[in-house]
């Protein structure tokens, strides 16, 4: 796979340290045939090819790349610079064209790309940043397409934000604003709430202040004006504010809700301590923000311990969370999330990490009385400890892995409605390689086993794993065989096999071209996994074309 991937910003100070202009990128062809035997339909044609490439043209910095992808399956065209953005920045300025985003705080502007225009200014001392720019596209109604595209009207919007401080110490104020047109597309028919045009504006203030050399205190806090639809009636009561007329007009069924967290964390040599609280409005929404979970109250404390010249790490956290803060509806939910995690590294050579988490979640009782035979009540609970060693020296390096854990969900209802739900995994996994630095001879093996415990019974898959590879012809040949082969138990009766095994191997003529050819084989009988036997093998062939600047 080839992926093209544009730069964020660009720094104006490095012009005249690179060349004016680079290009650089690949371009591959693969193909080959797909046999198959057995039962099913198969998975994929007789013959596969697929052709890509990806190019990426860099003018002082500033990168405008291309790709593209055409195969027996899909066609494909790519042109990323038409959602293209650029933020050119010289020391505390940065300015911000195109397809953009900026964040402000998660309970006003947080992340949502719009196409505009922005700007952030951090001198000494002083912050700012401001942005204007079109957020959705106007897209119209259509109820003959087989697929209907979901209507959408026009939105634009701005934002504000100015504070003090640096990056350690500092106070933001911020003001958000943005609303849907409802004239950019036509009327539109029986469609829900969720596609009226909004109106929404949000004000917040952030903050992280360190009291002290060892407590900071930080918070974010956020208030959301929405009207749910900018074409209902217009609310003229004499309540309303002369302050924000004309900025935010309240309709019928506009809301007004509140959001913010804040955290205490104290750091002192080897120990760190760090309570936080959180608190959502049922239905808070802003539309600077992609998501945002509300209707919550959360209250989080997280310690952490390190020992013997950080060699040994002790960590944890225990939450409290719970919904339905107004009491509207038919339950509350609780949960009481704990987790803890052990780190032991006593030498370069080895190491050690234990982790263990516990979500609880239980129901009680809001506007009615809950019945025990439906009420919730179960706990997941998961447990890992894995293990590393390393040595390596001038002539080999060797490697050991092992890892296990143990995954748990329990009905803990005494009435047993969802006992149904209850499962347990169990696995483990051992992992060894060693590789001779000579010749480039890596040798891998290993052994899995994994084991699903529902209430309809019990599946077990155990095997082993090798693994060879090797480069020669000074470093232009790498060639690599890898098997494995996993036994299936269903409720302790043998249940079949499924057998992997592939080959690779890659010549590289010069740094620009490479030739590859790959053959993967599958075998699987078993009864659970597929519940059919059949037999397939891939082959693929391919020349990959790379192209990059001299440094």
């Amino acid at each position: 796979m080839l992926v093209a991937c544009g730069a964020h910003g660009q720094d104006l100070g490095a012009i005249g340290k690179e060349k004016p202009v680079r290009l650089n990128g690949s371009f591959s062809l693969l193909g080959g045939p797909y046999f198959h035997s057995g039962d099913g339909t198969p998975r994929n044609e007789p013959f596969w090819w697929n052709t890509s490439g990806s190019v990426t043209l860099s003018v002082y910095g500033l990168q405008v790349p291309v790709s593209f992808n055409v195969g027996s399956q899909q066609r494909t065209w790519t042109q990323p610079f038409n959602r293209y953005g650029m933020s050119p920045h010289y020391k505390w300025a940065r300015l911000h064209l195109g397809y953009r985003s900026i964040r402000f705080n998660p309970y006003t502007m947080a992340g949502v790309q719009f196409f505009g225009a922005g700007v952030e200014l951090e001198p000494k001392g002083f912050r700012f940043a401001a942005f204007y720019g079109r957020f959705n596209k106007p897209v119209a109604q259509d109820t003959l397409a087989s697929i209907a595209p979901r209507p959408a009207y026009e939105r634009t919007g701005y934002g504000v934000k100015i504070g003090v401080g640096n990056r350690r110490n500092y106070f933001d104020v911020m003001f958000f604003r943005a609303a849907d047109d409802s004239a950019s597309i036509p009327a539109v028919k029986s469609v829900d709430q969720a596609s009226a045009p909004k109106e929404n504006v949000a004000a917040g203030i952030s903050s992280r202040l360190a009291l002290g050399k060892r407590l900071t205190w930080q918070f974010d806090l956020g208030a959301s004006a929405m009207n749910e639809d900018v074409r209902a009636l217009e609310i003229t009561d004499s309540d309303v504010p002369t302050s924000v007329q004309g900025i935010f007009n309240p309709r019928l069924g506009a809301k007004l809700l509140f959001a913010g967290n804040t955290s205490l964390t104290y750091a002192y040599k080897i120990f760190s301590l760090r309570g936080e609280v959180k608190q959502v409005d049922p239905d808070y929404r802003t539309l600077g923000a992609y998501y945002q979970a509300a209707d919550l109250r959360a209250i989080t404390v997280a310690p952490n311990l390190r020992l013997w010249k950080n060699k040994v790490r002790v960590g944890g956290s225990y939450g409290h969370q719970q919904d339905n803060l107004s009491g509207r509806k038919a339950a509350t939910s609780v949960r009481r999330i704990g987790s803890a995690n052990l780190s032991w590294t006593p030498s370069r050579s080895y190491g050690a990490d234990l982790n263990f988490s516990n979500y609880g979640i239980e129901q009680q009782a809001g506007l009615r009385v809950l019945s025990d035979t439906f009420r919730v009540a179960q706990v997941n609970r998961s447990m890992t400890l894995s293990q590393r060693y390393m040595r390596t020296n001038s002539h080999r390096t060797f490697t050991v892995s092992l890892s296990g854990g143990l995954q748990q969900l329990q009905d803990l209802n005494p009435y047993g409605t969802f006992a149904s739900a209850e499962n347990e995994v169990v696995y483990g996994n051992l992992f060894v390689s060693r590789t001779r630095h000579a010749d480039n001879l890596g040798i891998s093996g290993g052994v899995n086993m994994s084991r699903n415990a529902t209430a309809n019974g019990s599946y077990i898959l155990v095997g082993p794993s090798l693994g060879l590879s090797r480069t020669m012809a000074k470093q232009r040949v790498t060639a690599s065989l890898n098997g494995a082969w996993n036994a299936a138990m269903q409720d302790g009766r043998t249940a079949g096999n499924t057998v992997n095994a592939s080959a690779t191997m890659q010549y590289r003529c010069t740094a620009m071209h490479r030739f590859q050819l790959t053959a993967n084989a599958l075998f699987n009988s078993t009864t659970f996994v597929a519940s059919r036997e059949f037999t397939e093998v891939r082959i693929l062939a391919g020349y990959v074309f790379v192209f990059q600047p001299k440094s």
